[in-house]
């Protein structure tokens, strides 16, 4: 097998949707060409590329975020899918907890400090503590499907590659929480909930920079894991890190452009 992928396919107004799976940020098509000379083995990519465009169901509307440095995009271009910028936010190789704090924003810094001073934070597998703070925070108005978020971190958990991270102030209530997953290269900030009702200022900052310790540790980048509204992507951008492109492909029918 030289490629494959996968994708979700789902009926909305009565069309026939190809996406990406729920709490999916990513899904870049996997590809192996044979070995070869540089120009012969890009020719390869497009061509397995097409053939598995070709090979989708009959669909209204196509859309995915791909990884960054993905090989696909140039084979999805010219099948005539549109390709749009979406970002996350890296570390670099090498980068350490303190290199992260130096070149945050000054107010990112105050915000972490704030709360190393006020808040412990704990490492935990109780997946049911974030679901608590999540609710309250978002309520009906959660986009998270909980039992689908369940099933997705007792996998990630049973393979050692999943924990949240906690924040208590003064040791007791829980005013932040974040899940974090991790592959062979990267750990990435992958949910986080607040306590509206505390409010805390720097909890989930501070959250932020355990990971970064966390990642580090392991020998890994840290990603921020994508931004869709501008006001979380000022937010990220304090932290320091370097803004990296997902490449976002989408294609629609007559129909679906008519709605």
């Amino acid at each position: 097998m030289v490629g494959e992928m996968d994708f979700c396919l789902t009926q909305r107004w009565g069309l026939r949707y190809l996406g990406m799976p729920h709490l999916t940020r990513t899904m870049s098509p996997r590809l192996s060409p044979p070995a070869a000379k540089p120009a012969l083995r890009l020719m390869l990519t497009q061509s397995i590329l097409g053939e598995l465009v070709d090979k989708l169901p009959r669909h209204d509307r196509f859309e995915r975020a791909l990884d960054p440095g993905c090989l696909s995009v140039q084979g999805f271009v010219h099948r005539n899918y549109a390709i749009t910028h979406m970002f996350t936010f890296r570390s670099e190789p090498g980068d350490t907890p303190e290199t992260m704090m130096s070149g945050a924003h000054h107010e990112a810094r105050r915000a972490i400090r704030k709360a190393q001073r006020e808040c412990v934070t704990e490492p935990t597998l109780d997946l049911d503590r974030f679901i608590r703070l999540h609710r309250s925070a978002y309520g009906k108005d959660s986009l998270v499907h909980y039992k689908t978020l369940e099933r997705l971190f007792e996998a990630a958990a049973s393979r050692g590659q999943a924990r949240i991270l906690l924040a208590r102030l003064g040791g007791s209530r829980d005013v932040a929480a974040m899940v974090v997953v991790w592959d062979h290269q990267a750990l990435y900030t992958w949910l986080l909930a607040r306590d509206n009702e505390s409010n805390h200022v720097g909890a989930s900052s501070l959250l932020s920079y355990e990971a970064m310790k966390i990642a580090h540790g392991m020998g890994h980048i840290l990603d921020l894991d994508g931004y869709v509204t501008p006001a979380v992507g000022v937010f990220l951008t304090k932290f320091g890190l370097q803004p990296v492109v997902r490449p976002y492909v989408n294609g629609a029918s007559p129909m679906w452009q008519a709605l």
